[in-house]
């Protein structure tokens, strides 16, 4: 969607130090941490810095002790949005931490339904909370399945909060920015 690393860790951090329970993250771009699982193996219980790496937006890397359930190789068919198309999300990783699993991926992408979690063993149905990241083609595959959907702002690129950043070169006010504004047809 909106060109983000994918790698933001904002809203796992919260997660993680609200302690919530039944739980799972889907899914955070980290490919040196997806690779790290994939050479300790099934079963291995490492140290990782999840996260954070492309930019200071988006949030700092977690360092995390991880005991890694499950591989993937990421290759999967969207089931909801582009129901039957072919999807590469790069090898991954599902990572317990506390009393959540987190899912790691090496490609960047959205959410877009269960596939990913289904792949790495999660059914979603059986949780409590999902977070996933993603804005909104996420709908498709997961309106059905939710109770509620709260929408999470986050810092990072696609907030929805666009006056955090700075216009050097604005030649006129620009809506929502500045209340000065006016866009009135003109004869």
């Amino acid at each position: 969607g909106g060109g983000t690393p994918g790698d933001g860790t904002h809203l796992l951090r919260a997660m993680l130090e609200a302690k919530v329970q039944n739980a799972c993250f889907g899914f955070i771009v980290d490919p040196e941490t997806v690779a790290e699982a994939h050479e300790a193996g099934v079963g291995s219980s490492i140290n990782i810095r999840l996260g954070g790496k492309y930019d200071d937006l988006h949030g700092e890397p977690l360092e995390l002790h991880v005991y890694i359930k499950s591989l993937h190789d990421g290759r999967l068919t969207m089931q909801a949005m582009g129901k039957g198309s072919p999807i590469n999300y790069g090898k991954m990783a599902r990572l317990q931490v506390q009393d959540m699993d987190i899912i790691v991926a090496s490609n960047r992408s959205q959410t877009f339904d269960t596939e990913p979690f289904l792949a790495v063993g999660i059914d979603v149905t059986r949780l409590d909370i999902i977070a996933l990241k993603s804005s909104n083609h996420f709908r498709a595959g997961f309106t059905e399945l939710a109770g509620t959907i709260i929408t999470a702002d986050p810092p990072g690129l696609t907030t929805h909060h666009i006056e955090i950043f700075e216009r050097k070169n604005a030649k006129q006010p620009l809506w929502p920015v500045d209340e000065r504004a006016d866009y009135s047809p003109s004869a």
